[in-house]
C-alpha cells in the first residue's frame, strides 16, 4: 500500500471518527443544555403573554385600553396573509420544511459570517423573545443560541406552524408601547393589522430585525429600504410578482395616522379612569375569578369590556363641553381681573385655610418633588438609618417644627387623636436626636430654594380650553394658581328607558385636571326641590295649580316632627318674600325657598322625602335627616342625580345606572353579564305631574330645542355650586359646573346661577344630538302619559272648575275628594 493510500485512509478514519465524535458531542451538549435551567413543560404550553385589555362603546369602537404592555391576542386565521407571507419571505424561507432548527441556514451563516444572511429560524426568534435575553459576551451569546436550538424544537414539537407564527407576531415589542403586530398596525397606521396595505405590512415586518433602525417614524429614509428588501424577498419567493414590486417600492411611508396609545388620550377619559377603580373591586370577586381561581389582571389578560357609552354622543358632548366652557372661563377670568380668590373676603381663619391649601397644592406638584428629593434625600436616608418607621411626610417635619416651638404641641395632638402614641414618641426621638439640627436646615434650605424657584418664570405649557395646552413662559407658583383658576364640569347623559350611561364627561382635560366630577359630592341646591314636590303630590294627593303665599315660614325650635335645636325660618334667594298666592307649579319654576319650607312642615316628615329619593337611586345616608334638605343641602353626584331624574323620564320607573354590559376574557368567554334592576318608585298620574312642572320650570326656554323637555337649575349658597338637570323623553343629562376649591366661584346671581353656570352645556348638547341623524335621537318623541283620570295641570282649567265646584255643591265635592284621596293612599 502506497503511502498516499494510507495517509487518505488514515485521513477518512479521522473524518468518520470526528463527525460520530461531533454527533456525539452535539447530542451529549443538547442533553447537557436540557438538563440546564430551562422552561418547564407548563412554561412551554402556556408561554407568558400579558394582553391589553381593551374598553368598547356601545356601538363597538375602541374607548382605550389598560394594559402593562399594549398587545392584542390575533389568531392566525385572522391575521393578514400579507404579514404572514413578508415574515416567511423575510425572516425563514424554509420554515414550513424544518422542525424549528434551519441547519443550511446554520452553515451558510458559519461559513459566510452571517453576510449572507441570519441563521436564526422563526421559532428559534420565538423562543428568545419568551425565554433568553441577548448577551453581548461571545461565550454567553452561543450558550444562548444553543438553548434556544432546544427551546425552539420543543416548540415546534407542541404547536402548529400556523400557532408559532401567532404567538410570534402577538410578542414582538414594536416600540411605542406596541405589543404585537395589531397594536403596531393601530400605533404607525390607525387602523386594524387585517386592513394593512401590503406595503405598509412589510414596514411592520421589517421592523422585526431592528425596531428602533427601521422605525418607520424616527426613521422613514431606513424603514423606507429595509420595506423594499422584505418586498424584494417576498418577489424571490413568488409571493409577489415583479410588476407589483415595482409599484409598490414607489410608495411613500405614510405617517399622517401615527398615534401612540396613552392612557389621558382618547374619548373619555374620566369615564376610563373611574372604570378602571370599579373593575378592580368586580374583578375581586369570587363569582368573576378565572377557572384556575386566580384574580383577573386588567392590565395583562387581554379582557374586552363592553361599555354603555355611546361614542358619537360622547363626542358631542365633550364638544359642547368645550365650548361652553371656554366662554365661562373666559368671563370667570375677566371677572376675577386685579382681584385674587384666596385673599378675596377671606377673614383670618378663611385666608388660613387658603393659604394652606395653595401650600399642598405646590407640595404636591412634581417640580417641588423633584426639588425635595433632590435637597432631602441624603439627610431622609441617615434619619431612616437610625429610626426605620420614620415617615417624614410634610406633615410630620411640620409637626415637628411646631413641637419644637410649643412643647405641648404633641400632647394636644395626642389628645385630639391627630396621632398616635408611637408616632408622638418617634417624633419625640427624632427631636432630641442629632440629626435634628441637620434635618432642620435640610428643610429650611428646601423651602428657600423651592421658593426661588417656584417664583422664577419659565417656559412650560399650561392648559388650554381650544388647544388642549399651550406654550407660556410663567412661573410655577402662577401656574398652579392659573390651572386651580379654572372652572370644571361634571355631566352625565342616561338612556331613562334602559339606565344606559351614554355621556361621561368628568372635567375639562384629563391630562391636567384628573379629579373626576361625575362622581364628586357637591351640594345639589334646588335640583333637590322636585323630590319634596314629588312627595307632596304623591303621598298628599297635592295638585299643583294649588295656591301658597310666598311667606316667610318656620320651623320652631323643638317641633316633635323635626327635632330641631334652633328655630330654622329661611329666606328666598332674593331675600325677599312677595306675599302673593303662587301655585306650586309657579313656585317650582321660581324655585322659591318659601313654598319648599312650606311642603316640608306640611308633610311632617323628612323620612317621607327621602325614602323617595332612595327609592330613586340617591342614597340615603347621603341625604341629611333635617328640614334643610328641602334646599338642596344634601351633597350628591352627578350620577345618582341623574339617574334619579330618568325615573321622572320613564314613567315613574327607577333603572340603576349601568356603564358596563358585559367582559369577556382574551377567548371571549363571558366572565360578567350585566343585570338590569328597576323598580316603580311613583304612581303614573303623579309622575305625569312631575314632568309637566318641570317642564313648566322651562316654559320660556321650550323655543330652545325642537325636543320635549323639562328641568330644573340648582345654585348653592356663595354660588359655589351650579346645576341643571335636564329631561327629555330619550334622554336625561344632569350637568355641575363649580370651582374645585370653594373660593373659585363667580361673586354674584347674574354669573354664578345655574341657569348661566350649567344650563347652556345641556342646550348645546342637546342641539348637536338632534343634528345628528347618526345619533338617532328622535325629536318628535313625546314624554308617556297615562291613561284615566289625570291630575289637571293646567291651572286656569283648575281654577275655573274650583270656582264652579264651590258654587254647586261643596260638600258632595269635598266628600269626593275624601273618597279619592282614600283611594290613593
Amino acid at each position: 500500500m502506497s503511502r498516499s493510500s494510507r495517509f487518505f485512509k488514515k485521513l477518512t478514519r479521522f473524518t468518520w471518527f470526528a463527525f460520530v465524535f461531533g454527533l456525539i458531542a452535539i447530542a451529549l451538549m443538547f442533553f447537557f443544555i436540557s438538563k440546564t435551567k430551562m422552561p418547564d413543560t407548563r412554561e412551554l404550553e402556556n408561554p407568558s403573554y400579558e394582553y391589553a385589555s381593551i374598553i368598547y362603546s356601545h356601538d363597538l369602537q375602541e374607548l382605550g385600553r389598560y394594559f402593562k404592555f399594549n398587545r392584542e391576542a390575533i389568531q392566525f386565521e385572522d391575521l393578514n396573509p400579507g404579514i404572514v407571507d413578508a415574515l416567511v419571505a423575510t425572516e425563514d424561507e424554509r420554515y414550513f420544511k424544518h422542525n424549528g432548527v434551519d441547519l443550511r441556514s446554520t452553515f451558510r451563516a458559519v461559513a459566510f459570517l452571517g453576510t449572507k444572511g441570519g441563521a436564526s429560524t422563526i421559532s428559534q426568534q420565538l423562543a428568545k423573545l419568551f425565554f433568553t435575553d441577548r448577551s453581548s459576551n461571545f461565550i454567553k451569546r452561543v450558550w444562548q443560541k444553543l438553548k434556544e436550538w432546544v427551546i425552539a424544537i420543543e416548540f415546534e414539537r407542541r404547536y402548529t406552524k400556523q400557532e408559532i407564527i401567532a404567538m410570534y407576531l402577538n410578542k414582538f415589542d414594536f416600540l411605542y408601547n406596541s405589543y404585537g403586530v395589531q397594536a403596531a398596525a393601530s400605533t404607525y397606521f390607525g387602523k386594524d393589522q387585517a386592513k394593512l396595505s401590503l406595503d405598509e405590512c412589510a414596514i411592520l415586518v421589517g421592523m422585526l430585525k431592528n425596531p428602533s433602525l427601521y422605525n418607520p417614524n424616527q426613521n422613514p429614509s431606513n424603514a423606507l429600504k429595509r420595506r423594499n428588501i422584505v418586498l424584494g424577498q417576498m418577489v424571490r419567493n413568488e409571493f409577489l410578482s415583479k410588476k407589483e414590486f415595482e409599484r409598490l417600492k414607489e410608495n411613500d411611508i405614510d405617517m399622517s395616522k401615527f398615534k401612540r396609545t396613552i392612557h389621558y388620550d382618547g374619548p373619555a377619559p374620566y369615564f376610563r379612569a373611574t372604570l378602571t377603580s370599579y373593575l378592580k373591586k368586580l374583578l375581586k370577586e369570587d363569582k368573576y375569578l378565572k377557572p384556575d381561581g386566580t384574580k383577573y389582571n386588567i392590565y395583562e389578560d387581554g379582557l374586552k369590556i363592553y361599555t354603555t357609552i355611546d361614542l358619537r354622543m360622547q363626542e358631542h358632548a365633550e364638544r359642547s363641553m368645550t365650548r361652553h366652557m371656554s366662554e365661562l372661563q373666559t368671563k370667570f377670568f375677566n371677572r376675577w381681573k386685579g382681584k385674587d380668590p384666596w385673599s378675596f373676603e377671606a377673614d383670618e381663619n378663611q385666608a388660613r385655610i387658603r393659604k394652606k391649601s395653595m401650600d399642598q397644592l405646590i407640595a404636591q406638584s412634581d417640580r417641588y418633588q423633584r426639588i425635595k428629593n433632590r435637597e432631602m434625600a441624603s439627610v431622609f436616608s441617615k434619619v431612616r438609618d437610625i429610626f426605620p418607621d420614620a415617615r417624614l411626610w410634610d406633615s410630620d417635619i411640620n409637626r415637628m417644627l411646631k413641637a419644637k416651638e410649643d412643647p405641648k404641641y404633641l400632647s394636644k395632638l395626642l389628645a385630639e387623636d391627630f396621632i398616635t402614641k408611637s408616632q408622638k414618641s418617634r417624633y419625640e426621638k427624632i427631636l432630641s436626636s442629632d440629626l435634628w439640627p441637620e434635618l432642620f436646615k435640610a428643610w429650611n434650605g428646601l423651602n428657600k430654594k423651592a421658593d426661588k424657584i417656584f417664583r422664577k418664570k419659565v417656559n412650560m405649557t399650561v392648559f388650554d380650553h381650544q388647544k388642549g395646552e399651550i406654550n407660556v413662559n410663567m412661573s410655577p407658583l402662577d401656574s398652579v394658581r392659573y390651572h386651580r383658576m379654572h372652572m370644571q364640569l361634571g355631566s352625565v347623559a342616561i338612556d331613562p328607558k334602559t339606565g344606559y350611561v351614554k355621556t361621561w364627561v368628568g372635567g375639562i382635560g384629563n391630562k391636567y385636571f384628573q379629579y373626576d366630577h361625575v362622581q364628586s359630592d357637591r351640594q345639589v341646591g334646588s335640583t333637590f326641590k322636585p323630590f319634596v314636590y314629588a312627595t307632596a303630590i304623591s303621598q298628599q294627593a297635592m295638585s299643583p295649580c294649588q295656591k301658597v303665599k310666598d311667606l316667610q315660614y318656620t320651623i320652631p325650635a323643638r317641633d316633635p316632627n323635626f327635632g330641631l335645636m334652633e328655630t330654622w325660618a329661611p329666606e328666598n334667594a332674593d331675600g325677599k318674600f312677595s306675599g302673593e298666592d303662587m301655585t306650586l307649579m309657579e313656585a317650582l319654576r321660581r324655585s322659591r325657598n318659601s313654598i319648599s319650607v312650606w311642603l316640608m312642615k306640611e308633610l311632617g316628615s323628612v323620612g317621607l322625602v327621602r325614602n323617595l329619593a332612595s327609592d330613586m337611586g340617591v342614597k340615603k345616608s347621603k341625604i341629611p335627616n333635617a328640614p334643610s334638605i328641602c334646599l338642596g343641602a344634601a351633597d350628591l353626584n352627578v350620577l345618582e342625580m341623574t339617574s334619579a331624574y330618568s325615573s321622572f323620564a320613564n314613567n315613574g320607573i327607577y333603572r340603576k345606572p349601568i356603564f358596563i354590559t358585559k367582559i369577556e376574557d382574551k377567548n371571549g368567554r363571558i366572565i360578567y353579564n350585566a343585570i338590569p334592576e328597576q323598580r316603580r318608585v311613583m304612581q303614573e298620574k303623579y309622575n305625569y305631574v312631575m314632568l309637566e312642572m318641570l317642564k313648566y320650570v322651562t316654559k320660556n326656554h321650550q323655543f330652545m330645542l325642537q325636543s320635549e323637555f323639562g328641568g330644573k337649575t340648582g345654585t348653592t349658597n356663595d354660588y359655589v355650586d351650579g346645576w341643571f338637570m335636564g329631561v327629555t323623553p330619550e334622554i336625561v343629562v344632569g350637568t355641575w359646573v363649580g370651582g374645585e376649591d370653594p373660593w373659585i366661584r363667580f361673586t354674584n346671581l347674574q354669573d354664578g346661577q345655574g341657569g348661566v353656570m350649567a344650563r347652556p352645556f345641556f342646550y348645546d348638547f342637546m342641539k348637536r344630538l338632534e343634528a345628528d341623524p347618526k345619533i338617532g335621537l328622535n325629536p318628535a318623541a313625546t314624554f308617556t302619559t297615562p291613561s284615566g283620570d289625570l291630575i289637571e295641570t293646567d291651572c286656569s282649567k283648575y281654577e275655573a272648575k274650583e270656582k264652579f265646584e264651590k258654587v254647586l255643591v261643596p260638600d258632595e265635592v269635598e266628600a269626593q275628594r275624601d273618597e279619592e284621596f282614600e283611594e290613593d293612599m
